[in-house]
């Protein structure tokens, strides 16, 4: 085993203490989060405790029986099941295009249709007029389609495909195989590190849209989730007959208890870190290999 030298230990104690730092500073406000949902009392609240005083399940009981929620729910389910797999089709496509050194105007399609869009954007005024150009306004697919080719995914995926052996390709032209064949029976299958790493990405992206909804959408009923959030916190804060009347359907004596009023917000919040957290181990074996592989290949 070799011997580490002192810059070495030196270098790795303090990457260790930022890393620690970092970590307290991501984890905290999200165990705060957690202890808000659990916490019943205000008066609780107001301690440094990372664990409810007075724990109840109050606030979980009000989302469940809160039937405006279960909409802005589904539409946040359907903007990313349709959204995720539809932006990983159009940036491998765009990708397997770029992969072709041999292609004519590939430097021009990587520069000017890829690489410069990236870097330099519109805006959200001209964002905002071509979708309502497009008549997109109020409908979910103006949260799908303005995100659904992405230059630095495309970059990764395209990276990625430079790892895989040209004799595949070639045997199978051989073959006779046509482009779209190899891409869907050689391609995709090989490509599933850095899709599924890319698919979390993209998924969480969707599943937490809020500017894009705020901007296009003006139904409430066509609400993502995390408008619903903010209009249930912006409505019930300081809104105090609001919370009687929820506290005595809850079953509460609003004299005898002062309620945590960032409970509910917090429930909300919680709720909609669920799926994430119940998808996230199934791809997480594939999160760090796809891109570090999209990454460096190449």
């Amino acid at each position: 085993m070799l011997k580490r030298s002192l810059g070495e230990k030196i270098f790795n104690i303090f990457n260790l203490l930022g890393m620690l730092i970092f970590t307290v500073i991501i984890v905290v406000p999200v165990l705060f989060v957690f202890r808000n949902s659990f916490e019943l009392s205000e008066t609780s609240t107001a301690t440094l405790r990372l664990w409810p005083e007075q724990f109840s399940l109050v606030f979980y009981g009000m989302v469940i029986k809160d039937e405006s929620v279960y909409r802005p729910l589904m539409n946040s389910v359907f903007v990313t099941i349709v959204g995720t797999p539809l932006t990983l089709l159009v940036n491998a496509l765009g990708a397997y295009t770029m992969s072709k050194r041999e292609l004519p105007g590939k430097n021009f399609f990587a520069y000017y249709m890829v690489i410069i869009p990236m870097l330099i954007g519109g805006g959200t005024i001209p964002g905002f007029l071509l979708i309502r150009a497009l008549g997109m306004i109020d409908t979910l697919w103006a949260i799908i389609i303005p995100g659904l080719a992405s230059g630095w995914n495309m970059t990764l995926i395209r990276n990625y495909y430079w790892s895989i052996p040209n004799e595949l390709t070639e045997s199978a032209r051989i073959d006779g195989a046509s482009e779209m064949t190899i891409f869907v029976k050689i391609i995709l299958p090989l490509s599933k590190p850095v899709l599924s790493a890319l698919g979390l990405l993209t998924g969480i992206g969707l599943w937490n849209t809020f500017y894009a909804a705020m901007i296009y959408i003006r139904t409430p009923s066509k609400w993502t989730f995390p408008v619903k959030i903010r209009e249930t916190v912006v409505k019930n804060e300081g809104n105090d007959k609001l919370w009687e009347e929820m506290m005595i359907a809850a079953g509460l004596d609003p004299s005898e208890l002062l309620i945590n009023q960032a409970g509910l917000g917090g429930a909300m919040m919680v709720v909609s870190m669920l799926p994430i957290l119940i998808v996230y181990p199934f791809l997480q074996k594939y999160f760090a290999g796809g891109i570090m592989v999209g990454s460096v290949k190449g």
